[in-house]
């Protein structure tokens, strides 16, 4: 996820992810995630006492420009359950998915190439990377 590699300053991923994060608060990009998503990035912190961290991902959810997170409703959980068994995703990545499939994503964005397919509904499955190459960057 692209907020834990920010904020973990994670070596591979973390200044790519600083770098989409940047364009999104610019307005340049717009970020749709699941709420579970929220659950995602709470767990580690919270096993290892880091209510720092925490504290600074709530933050992030509940103020951050240009992101939205939407619940799992009925519409998402159907589109879900239909993309787990067309590709054997995992649930929660089936719900990150579905999520950005029903709110108008242009692209869907993970560093997990094991699961996904190239591309769902005409939305492709992009790398940070490739997802800056593709349109923050061409934009600017």
């Amino acid at each position: 996820m692209v907020l834990i590699y920010h904020f973990e300053a994670n070596e591979t991923f973390g200044p790519s992810a600083t770098e989409l994060l940047q364009a999104t608060e610019d307005g340049r990009c717009r970020l749709v995630l699941s709420i579970i998503g929220r659950l995602e990035v709470l767990v580690l912190p919270k096993r290892e006492g880091r209510d720092d961290l925490c504290r600074r991902y709530r933050e992030v959810f509940e103020s951050f420009p240009n992101l939205s997170i939407f619940p799992v409703d009925t519409p998402v959980v159907e589109t879900a359950s239909d993309l787990r068994a067309a590709h054997n995703l995992r649930t929660p990545d089936a719900i990150h998915l579905a999520t950005a499939l029903h709110h108008g994503a242009d692209a869907f964005i993970t560093e997990d190439d094991r699961h996904f397919p190239e591309e769902v509904d005409g939305v492709p499955i992009l790398s940070i990377q490739a997802a800056l190459d593709r349109s923050v960057r061409s934009d600017g």
